[in-house]
C-alpha cells in the first residue's frame, strides 16, 4: 500500500511539474488538460490508499516500541495526513498557477465542470440500473404469468385425465 500511496504522489508531482513547465506556453487550458487529470488522479490515489495504510512509520515505530502496526497508530495516521496535505498543496500551486496564466476564476471553472460531469455521470449509472431493475421486473413479471399458465394449463390437463379415469 506504501507503493500506491507513493505512486499517486508521484502522479501528483510529475502532474505538477509537467504543468509548470506548460502553464508558460500554454494557449489555453486544454494543453496541460491531461496533466490536470493526472493530479486529479494522483490526489484520488493518495486519498484511497493513504487511510487503509500500514506505513514506514508503523515499521518504525513496531521496531522501536514493540507495539503492533494497524490503522489507528499514530504512524499510520501521521503518514496519512501528512500525504493527503502534501497532495492538497501541491493542488493549491496549480491552482495558483493556471489562475494567474488563465484569469481568476478559470480553476473554479474547471472544478465546477468536473462536479456536474460527475453528478452527471451518476444520473447516468442511476438511470442505467433504475432501467435494469425495470426490465427484471418485467422479466419476472412474464415469468409468473408463463408458469401461471403452465399451472393453469397442467390443473386442467389433470383435471380431464381424472374425469376420464373416473368415467372408465
Amino acid at each position: 500500500m506504501v507503493a500506491e500511496i507513493l505512486a499517486g504522489l508521484a502522479l501528483v508531482n510529475s502532474a505538477v511539474k509537467g504543468i509548470k513547465s506548460a502553464i508558460g506556453t500554454a494557449k489555453d487550458v486544454s494543453q496541460i488538460a491531461n496533466q490536470i487529470d493526472d493530479l486529479f488522479k494522483g490526489k484520488e490515489e493518495v486519498k484511497q490508499q493513504a487511510h487503509p495504510i500500514i506505513g514506514k512509520w508503523n515499521s518504525l515505530l513496531n521496531k522501536t516500541l514493540g507495539s503492533t502496526a494497524d490503522k489507528f497508530s499514530i504512524g499510520a495516521i501521521a503518514k496519512e495526513t501528512i500525504e493527503e496535505k502534501l497532495a492538497e498543496e501541491q493542488m493549491l500551486k496549480v491552482k495558483r498557477l493556471i489562475n494567474i496564466r488563465f484569469g481568476a476564476s478559470t480553476w473554479d471553472t474547471i472544478l465546477e465542470e468536473r462536479r456536474k460531469r460527475i453528478i452527471e455521470h451518476e444520473k447516468q449509472l442511476e438511470e442505467e440500473q433504475e432501467e435494469k431493475d425495470e426490465f427484471r421486473r418485467k422479466i419476472y413479471k412474464a415469468l409468473e404469468w408463463v408458469l401461471g399458465i403452465l399451472v393453469l394449463a397442467g390443473s386442467l390437463l389433470a383435471l380431464v385425465v381424472y374425469i376420464n379415469w373416473v368415467k372408465k
